[in-house]
């Protein structure tokens, strides 16, 4: 191949490829749904957003929250990841990770508990929820271990949803919440992030493409 030739193809290629390589990560408007429950130190986390996320474990807060029958109160109580093998399980597509990090979800509630709530041990109440999520490439996956690598995909989203209470009478009308489930629905934000190797052979192919169409105009029979 003559030397003028190999020099705009080698252009191309650098060229598509690099282009690929530094395509950003788009962020996606998706639907949220999920449970939750926190308390008697342990915490689950459930949702699928188009991405499927589940993490739970024996460890979390002793309690939710504490009140006075009668007295309007807000609730505040974080359900936090916990990332690892037997503990967390994320499927992105045909991928998957058990390094799940980021703020977990934060449930918020503002409600009065009467005192008939006391007897019967349990209190229902609308909650609103905040979320961000951040899911890392397992670069040991297997091993009983994890390294983190690259960001796959991240979900911040809201939204609200019903919350119940476990009731524990302290007397004089005060009471511990040492235990709660969540359901709730709502919106977010999700970005996958792409593979370098994929975009890699995407610019490749791009640069192929883009040879071909090179050479057929270089070397078009000039017309009669």
């Amino acid at each position: 191949m003559p030397l003028s030739v190999r020099r705009p193809l080698f252009a191309l290629i650098v060229i598509g490829s690099l282009a690929s390589i530094s395509m950003p990560a788009s962020a996606n408007s998706v639907g949220v749904n999920g449970t939750a429950y926190g308390g008697n130190d342990s915490n689950e986390l459930s949702l699928s957003a188009t991405v499927s996320i589940f993490s739970a474990a024996p460890i979390g807060y002793s309690q939710v929250g504490s009140g006075t029958a009668g007295v309007p109160m807000t609730l505040s109580f974080w359900v936090l990841p916990w990332s690892g093998p037997g503990y967390t399980t994320v499927n992105i597509g045909s991928k998957f990770t058990d390094i799940l990090q980021g703020t977990g979800i934060l449930f918020t509630a503002s409600f009065t508990v009467p005192f008939s709530a006391l007897a019967n041990g349990t209190f229902t109440a609308p909650i609103s929820f905040t979320s961000q999520l951040l899911a890392y490439q397992d670069l040991t996956s297997g091993q009983g271990y994890v390294t983190r690598g690259p960001l796959m995909a991240s979900l911040v989203s809201n939204g609200t949803g019903m919350g119940t209470f476990q009731l524990t009478d302290i007397g004089n009308g005060q009471f511990i919440i040492p235990y709660a489930t969540f359901d709730f629905k709502g919106t977010g934000n999700l970005t996958i992030v792409p593979e370098p190797g994929s975009l890699f052979l995407l610019g490749i192919g791009l640069a192929g493409f883009g040879t071909m169409c090179w050479r057929r105009i270089l070397f078009r029979s000039p017309a009669v």
